[in-house]
């Protein structure tokens, strides 16, 4: 099944998604510095987020998990000139790659890379900032839960945030899987339930060149 599902992504990219130089620029140099690409979105995950982007002309956004910029890049080229991103990376080795990425990118949107633990850097920034329109959460999936709260604090009415990787193979309906990871997911779910700060959320599972996994989407009341 894993055969077809990446041949069926293949063929939907072949159609469907542009080859963009700056996007291989960015895939090519996160291989030759040693790091899988199976880290990163598939293309045709990247075109959703940039799709959701666009239909609701979001200009500030906020992303936890780096990694080596790719989604970071999706992100951008859906924004206006004018838009902004702040992106959250855990790891110094993978934000010095995704650093050189967005460098090389030269995308007019201002990329602002911050490295260190996301819950404290979300819980460092001023009072005063300005609430973002849309969240990307692909980071440290024990942490979930806790992200969620926090980015729905940075969030107002209408806001869009979709967190990946929320089913892990079935892995998240194993009873004997006690992972972090799995344990992280699961609180998120059960924070996700009638939540008072959300209008409605859904989870959808997906197949493809990354596996079976999906993501969850939330539009914050």
């Amino acid at each position: 099944m894993q055969q077809m599902w990446t041949e069926i992504d293949a063929y939907i990219d072949s159609h469907l998604i542009p080859e963009d130089p700056i996007l291989l620029y960015a895939l090519q140099n996160t291989e030759d510095r040693g790091y899988p690409d199976h880290l990163a979105v598939a293309p045709n995950q990247g075109m959703l987020l940039q799709m959701l982007i666009q239909m609701n002309h979001c200009k500030r956004v906020l992303e936890l998990g780096t990694f080596a910029a790719y989604s970071t890049l999706w992100l951008a080229r859906a924004l206006p000139d004018d838009g902004y991103i702040l992106t959250i990376e855990g790891r110094e080795a993978h934000a010095i790659v995704a650093k050189e990425n967005i460098e090389h990118a030269q995308l007019k949107p201002t990329i602002e890379l911050q490295v260190g633990r996301a819950a404290e850097l979300l819980k460092a920034l001023p009072d005063d900032t300005e609430a973002f329109d849309f969240i990307f959460i692909d980071a440290d999936k024990q942490s979930y839960a806790e992200y969620l709260e926090l980015s729905l604090n940075l969030s107002h009415s209408g806001t869009i945030i979709v967190l990946d990787n929320v089913i892990r193979a079935g892995d998240i309906i194993k009873s004997d899987n006690h992972k972090p990871s799995i344990e992280g997911i699961r609180e998120m779910f059960t924070a996700l339930k009638n939540h008072p700060k959300i209008l409605s959320c859904t989870a959808l599972q997906t197949v493809g060149s990354k596996g079976h996994d999906g993501l969850a989407l939330v539009l914050v009341k």
